[in-house]
C-alpha cells in the first residue's frame, strides 16, 4: 500500500472519528436542547431529535462501540505509517509518531467536542446520518458486549470483591450533581430530586392537615345531622369525638361508608394511631401509615388533637414542594410591585425562601398565625398590621381563621405609593 492510500484512508477514518467524538459531547448535552424542541413544534427535525433525548444512552452506546473500532483502526494504520512509508524516508519515528498524536487530538477529538458543545442540535442531527445506517451492525455489537461484560463480572468480580457500601446521602448528592453537570439531568429535575430528599427532616406537623381544616362530628348528634356530616364532608376521613374535640373516638371513612350503602357510622368507626407531631414521616410512614384507608392523628404535648395525616398529604407537600403549581390556588401569588397574595396557610419558612422574608415568628409556623398573634384578636377583612418589613392587609377570615392576606414588602421610597 503506497503512502498516498494509506494517508487518505487515514483522514478518512479521522474525519468519521471527530463526527463520532462530537456527537458523545451533543448526546450528554441531549437535555440542553429542550429549548429548542419546543421551537422545533412537531416537524420532522424535532423528531429526530425527541427520539435522542428521549434515549440518549443507546445512540451513546453506538457511539462509544464506533469511537473504540476507529480508535483501534487508527492506531493500527498511523503504526504503519511511522515504521514504515516515513522511516523510509528518513523521518524520525518518535518526531513523526507525536505530531501524528498530536494532529489526531486535535482534529479527532478537542475540536470536535468544542464544536457540539456549542452547537449539540446540529451535531445530534449529523451524527444520525452516520450512527443510523450503522444500527444494523452496531447494536448486535452493543448487546453482546453488554451481556459479556456482566457475565465476566458476574463470574470473576463478585467472588473477590466486598459488598457496596450503601451510598450516603453526601454521594447521592453529589451523584446528582455530577449529571446535571453532564446535561443528564435538567435544573428542574435536580431540585425535585434534592426535594425528594428532604424528606428526612420533615416531620408530621410539617404537612398535617391542621385541626381547623378537619371534618369533625360528636358521637352526642343526633342520627340525622351525623349523617349530614357524613354526607356534606369533602374530606375522606371524619373524627368522631365525645365530649371535647379533644376526646377522639375513632376515625369513618367517608368512601367506605358510602359505598356500604349509608349503615349506621358506628359500624364503620375504625380506632386510628395517635402520633406526636415531632415524629418523623418516614417513621410514620413505616409503622402507623399502612395503606391509603388508615390515617394517623396527630397530638400535641398536651394530648390535645393537632391534625391528621395520611399518606395523601405526605405526596401532595413533596410534589407541591419538588414541582409547585403556580395555578389559582397557589400558596403565594405575585401581584407585582412588591405585592403577595398569599394563603394564611402558607408556611413561614416558606415565605422566607421564596421573599427573603424573615420573621421573628417565636415558635408560630403559618403567617395566618403570626398576624393573630400579632394583633391578639381575630381580625376582620380589612385590617392592618406592620411586621417588620412588611405591610399586612387581612382579605379573608372564616370561622376565627384568617384564610387570605395580602402582604407588601417596604423596598424603598420607590414602593410607598403602591399602597394596598
Amino acid at each position: 500500500m503506497s503512502l498516498l492510500l494509506a494517508v487518505l484512508i487515514y483522514l478518512n477514518l479521522l474525519l468519521i472519528l471527530a463526527v463520532v467524538s462530537a456527537s458523545e459531547t451533543a448526546i450528554h448535552s441531549a437535555r440542553d436542547v429542550e429549548a429548542q424542541l419546543l421551537a422545533a413544534g412537531e416537524g420532522a427535525v424535532a423528531q429526530k431529535l425527541r427520539a435522542i433525548t428521549a434515549n440518549p444512552f443507546a445512540q451513546l452506546h453506538r457511539a462509544l462501540l464506533l469511537s473504540a473500532a476507529l480508535n483501534l483502526a487508527l492506531a493500527a494504520l498511523g503504526l504503519w505509517i511511522v515504521t514504515g512509508p516515513l522511516r523510509s524516508q528518513g523521518w524520525n519515528p518518535w518526531i513523526a509518531s507525536s505530531v501524528l498524536f498530536l494532529a489526531t487530538v486535535l482534529l479527532g477529538d478537542m475540536a470536535p467536542k468544542f464544536f457540539a458543545a456549542r452547537a449539540p442540535s446540529v451535531v445530534l442531527l449529523g451524527s444520525l446520518r452516520l450512527l443510523n445506517p450503522l444500527r444494523v451492525v452496531l447494536d448486535p455489537l452493543v448487546t453482546f458486549t453488554d451481556r459479556a461484560t456482566d457475565l465476566l463480572l458476574q463470574k470473576f468480580v463478585t467472588k473477590h470483591v466486598k459488598s457496596r457500601l450503601p451510598v450516603t446521602r453526601d454521594e447521592f448528592e453529589t451523584l446528582v450533581e455530577m449529571r446535571q453537570e453532564q446535561g443528564m439531568l435538567d435544573n428542574d429535575e435536580s431540585a425535585m430530586i434534592h426535594e425528594a430528599l428532604d424528606i428526612e427532616a420533615l416531620t408530621v406537623r410539617d404537612c398535617m392537615i391542621p385541626r381547623v381544616d378537619l371534618a369533625l362530628m360528636s358521637s352526642e348528634d343526633s342520627e340525622q345531622k351525623t349523617t349530614a356530616v357524613l354526607e356534606k364532608s369533602a374530606s375522606r376521613f371524619v373524627i368522631v369525638y365525645g365530649e371535647t374535640p379533644d376526646s377522639v373516638e375513632g376515625v369513618i371513612n367517608t368512601a367506605a361508608w358510602k359505598l356500604a350503602n349509608r349503615p349506621p357510622w358506628r359500624t364503620l368507626l375504625r380506632t386510628p394511631a395517635f402520633v406526636p407531631e415531632t415524629m418523623p414521616v418516614l417513621e410514620a410512614l413505616d409503622h402507623h401509615l399502612p395503606n391509603d384507608d388508615a390515617p394517623a392523628l396527630i397530638a400535641d404535648e398536651y394530648g390535645g388533637l393537632e391534625g391528621m395525616i395520611t399518606r395523601r398529604e405526605i405526596a401532595d407537600w413533596l410534589l407541591y414542594e419538588a414541582a409547585p403549581w403556580q395555578g389559582e390556588d397557589a400558596e403565594i401569588r405575585d401581584l407585582g410591585a412588591g405585592r403577595y397574595l398569599l394563603d394564611g396557610g402558607t408556611r413561614l419558612d416558606h415565605l422566607r425562601e421564596e421573599l427573603g422574608l424573615d420573621f421573628d415568628a417565636g415558635g408560630i409556623d403559618t403567617i395566618g398565625g403570626l398576624v393573630f398573634n400579632q394583633l391578639g384578636h381575630v381580625p376582620k377583612a380589612g385590617e392592618r398590621i406592620t411586621i417588620e418589613d412588611a405591610e399586612i392587609k387581612v382579605r379573608r377570615v372564616v370561622r376565627a381563621r384568617i384564610q387570605e392576606l395580602e402582604l407588601r414588602r417596604k423596598a424603598g421610597p420607590a414602593d410607598e405609593s403602591g399602597a394596598i
